[in-house]
């Protein structure tokens, strides 16, 4: 994007800004001081060059091999870099991805190299500026990267294409493909080869690990490889994961919904937002995209309002986006490792237990491991069965042999449930005063 156009975007911004209710204002405010480095448009990093135009996917385009860790509130003794990469859409066209690395200060060493996590987030928001890369926490911090480098792992994580990088070499806007899991699957295996084009330190093997968004990603991840073989894959872990959106509960699906319509209508030009939104549902998408609110300005301006008209989910572009996108009931290569709490309101338990059973019955000797996780909830999930996928993990490179348990695990607490702490409760800030550290 050109300087101008910049300027005219930050003053629309403003201008809507005004309009806001009070409670979006404070969150986008809020959203705002997360910002490692301003915002995107003025990040000269997530800009690519005409020339990127052609580059095959897996394509390295720009690097930041070390990047001032001082901006960001990662752990100690990690280390960041940087990097775009070209990836492929849903429908198949180049499409240039951003993404970071986190380095642990003493990474665990295979035969052929250092040992790769890859990180597919949850969802963080539908414009540019909802980049993982582009945060000062990186996301999901402890919940999964942090973790997944303490414990000595490289950690290759993307953005998804129409976070962070803005507009593709042809100075074309990208859009969000939210909950396009293919297309986010191509990302995170086109991300982790072009990372191991920058760094030759890095091994050939690696596991994916996805929640929410992610989760659907990852589980997409294993459908993929089943078509498209990537040599070094060793499996995938979907935690709370999205499969098949139009089947969960209302308010959820509408929310859900909402955030598929610009995918949905980049996929199929004939596709009319106003199709299936109310009046209100159309300005309500047009503000989130305007103000580039992530995911708790965006929730706090979808909620109370009639977002759908009654028969949306009839539309034959949802349903077609649908069969494109949906998990579950297709061929999955290599073990799948998929973990969901009883009482997550974000996603429904039973709509992951139906693609679980879907795929089991399609696909009986599938390597596809289904826990249970009674008494928690949505994010939760992620700390909950920490110990599980991280022991998972470790036996996929340790070449140990996988034994599913299709049945639906039950996982136990070691106190009653109530007893434990339900939600996160707490966010990560840079410290400003020297006793804040002490």
């Amino acid at each position: 994007m050109d300087a101008s156009a910049a300027v005219n975007d930050s003053r629309r911004r403003d201008e809507l800004n005004v309009t806001l209710p009070d409670s979006a204002r404070a969150s986008l405010e809020f959203e705002e001081s997360q910002w490692a480095t301003g915002s995107v448009l003025d990040d000269s990093f997530y800009t690519v060059l005409p020339s990127s135009k052609d580059a095959a996917p897996g394509t390295l385009i720009k690097l930041e091999r070390e990047v001032d860790s001082t901006l960001f509130t990662i752990p100690p003794a990690t280390a960041l870099s940087r990097f775009i990469f070209q990836s492929k859409a849903l429908n198949g066209s180049a499409v240039p991805v951003s993404g970071f690395i986190l380095w642990p200060y003493s990474p665990r060493n295979l035969s052929d190299g250092f040992s790769i996590v890859a990180w597919a987030h949850g969802t963080s928001g539908l414009s540019p500026n909802c980049a993982p890369s582009h945060l000062k926490h990186l996301w999901q911090h402890f919940l999964g990267p942090y973790q997944s480098a303490l414990q000595g792992y490289v950690v290759i994580a993307v953005d998804y294409a129409g976070l962070g990088v803005e507009r593709d070499a042809s100075g074309k806007r990208i859009v969000h493909e939210y909950l396009a899991s293919p297309s986010h699957a191509n990302d995170v295996f086109y991300g982790v080869q072009a990372a191991k084009s920058a760094f030759p330190e890095l091994s050939n093997k690696f596991v994916i690990i996805g929640h929410s968004q992610g989760g659907g990603a990852a589980w997409a991840a294993a459908q993929r490889q089943a078509l498209d073989p990537v040599e070094g894959y060793l499996g995938a872990v979907a935690v709370a994961p999205v499969t098949d959106p139009l089947a969960e509960p209302d308010p959820i699906r509408s929310f859900l919904a909402v955030g598929m319509i610009p995918g949905i209508a980049a996929t199929f030009p004939e596709f009319q937002p106003g199709d299936i939104l109310t009046p209100e549902g159309e300005e309500r998408l047009d503000l989130i995209l305007q103000v580039g609110a992530c995911t708790t300005t965006t929730l706090t301006l979808l909620a109370g309002v009639q977002l759908l008209k009654p028969d949306w989910t009839a539309n034959r572009y949802v349903q077609e986006y649908q069969k494109l996108t949906v998990n579950g009931g297709k061929k999955i290569e290599g073990p799948l490792l998929i973990m969901h709490g009883e009482t997550d309101t974000s996603l429904s338990v039973e709509v992951s237990t139906q693609a679980v059973n879907e795929t089991l019955e399609q696909f009986p000797s599938s390597q596809l491991d289904f826990v249970r996780l009674p008494g928690i909830s949505h994010v939760p999930a992620l700390t909950a069965s920490q110990r599980l996928w991280m022991d998972w993990i470790g036996d996929r490179f340790a070449g140990l042999e996988v034994h599913p348990r299709h049945n639906g695990t039950i996982l136990t607490s070691a106190r009653p449930v109530s007893a434990y702490q339900p939600e996160l409760n707490w966010y990560i800030e840079r410290a400003t005063q020297f006793y804040q550290t002490r």
